[in-house]
């Protein structure tokens, strides 16, 4: 369960292309290796994508090199290039390693560590409500030399705390 509503906005990032074919590969629900247009459009559905029945019908026709009705392993790499204009965001939660990239861009004097009140602002920027609060909690939780600083051999343990808050990336 995410709770997006009162902790954190949504971080939006388009998908790569990588995560698209991942995503499409999902939507082989017979186990064939290929991708036929009703699978494609099921998949679309269930992405809450309008239009599903023509993009479905659309992709096929512009991917499909072989003309024989269905999507290959060959031809998924072109599929997810062609998808990725459509703009599709799919809420996922962000991985530790994620979200350490985001509070290591809180340092903002460049030291290498990362004070309360660069945690603060920092948790502010992402729409976090109570950010004095939880910067307090989330420095006491992981300032283990009890510096008041969070350094870097420390935001590992942040990063776990911080990843309780259902951060989600879409």
């Amino acid at each position: 369960m995410t709770r997006k509503s009162w902790c954190f906005k949504q971080v939006e990032t388009p998908l790569t292309d990588d995560q698209i074919k991942g995503l499409v590969n999902k939507f082989d629900t017979d186990g064939d290796g290929k991708i036929s247009r009703r699978e494609l459009r099921v998949g679309l559905r269930k992405l809450g994508l309008r239009f599903a029945t023509f993009r479905a019908m659309g992709a096929v026709r512009y991917v499909d090199a072989n003309g024989d009705g269905v999507i290959s392993d060959e031809e998924i790499n072109e599929l997810a290039k062609y998808v990725s204009k459509w703009g599709i965001s799919v809420e996922m939660p962000m991985t530790e390693d994620q979200i350490k990239g985001v509070l290591r861009k809180f340092d903002k004097d460049g030291d290498g560590k990362i004070s309360r009140r660069e945690l603060k602002a920092g948790f502010k920027s992402l729409g976090l409500r109570f950010a004095c609060f939880r910067s307090r909690r989330a420095l006491r939780y992981a300032d283990a030399n009890r510096d008041g600083v969070i350094s870097e051999e420390e935001i590992n343990e942040l990063a776990r705390y911080v990843s309780k808050w259902g951060i989600s990336l879409t």
